[in-house]
Formats: C-alpha cells, sequence, structure tokens
C-alpha cells in the first residue's frame, strides 16, 4: 500500500505552488497524492431563503470541477499516482478529517488560498492546521 500525501487544493497561486512541491516530492518517494478541495457548506436558513438546496450543491461542485481541473493540468503526464476529493465544510476541519480518517502520512499545503474574506486572515487555515494535526506538514510559500 501506497503512502498517501494530502494537498489541499483550491486554485489558487498557493495551492499551485503546493500541488508543484508535492508532485515532486510524489515523484522521488512513490508516494499517492490526495488532492483535497472543501467547498464551504452554504446550505444554511438564511441561504435556503433564496437558493434552493440543489442550486447550492450545483454550484459547490462546478467551484470543485474548476479547481480540479488546474489540479489536473499539472498532474497531466507526471506519473503520479493520485485521488481528487471533494469536501464541504469549514477548510481546516476538513483537512484535519480527511487526514486522520485516510491515513495521510503528511500534508503539503500552500500558506494562503482564495477565503472568504481575502487579505483579513492570511494563512488562518495553515495555521489552524499546523497547530492541530500531529503528522508532518510542509507549507509552501
Amino acid at each position: 500500500m501506497k503512502a498517501k500525501l494530502l494537498v489541499p487544493f483550491d486554485g489558487s497561486s498557493g495551492s499551485l505552488r503546493a500541488l508543484q512541491h508535492a508532485i515532486q516530492m510524489a515523484k522521488n518517494t512513490d508516494v499517492e497524492l490526495v488532492i483535497l478541495n472543501v467547498q464551504f457548506n452554504y446550505n444554511t436558513r438564511n441561504v435556503r431563503k433564496f437558493t434552493a438546496d440543489h442550486q447550492i450543491r450545483a454550484f459547490q461542485d462546478e467551484a470543485a470541477r474548476r479547481s480540479f481541473e488546474k489540479a489536473e493540468e499539472l498532474l497531466e503526464g507526471s506519473g503520479v499516482t493520485y485521488t481528487l476529493r471533494k469536501r464541504i465544510g469549514l477548510p481546516d476541519q476538513a483537512i484535519l478529517e480527511e487526514s486522520r480518517n485516510e491515513g495521510i502520512q503528511a500534508i503539503v499545503m500552500g500558506t494562503r488560498g482564495v477565503g472568504r474574506v481575502k487579505g483579513a486572515l492570511l494563512g488562518s487555515v495553515s495555521q489552524n492546521v499546523l497547530q492541530s494535526t500531529t503528522i508532518p506538514v510542509t507549507i509552501v510559500p
């Protein structure tokens, strides 16, 4: 069974750099990459007043698909084994859950992504993951 390396990916420039780094690591160590896209759960009472559940799911699916297309552009032809996964929830919590539930050996992530409030809490997800996990985390600037 191959070791697994988790790469949180939202299509931002930081996550692209992290994925490029993870691809090089995977080539050198023969690990499987788990590319994780986390979509916020917009299915709240206030959102449901104006948007149907299927519209929320369609929005989340489309956002994940766009991110995965960017990831696959980098992965294509690399010879690296990978899996694409989408989760719904808070990014740091979903990353930590995925790493625990899937036997992940290490995480490679960027310093910041395309969060809800760009610039307000730069790096909060990577900081929370780094402080809350027991496995190695590589932060790619």
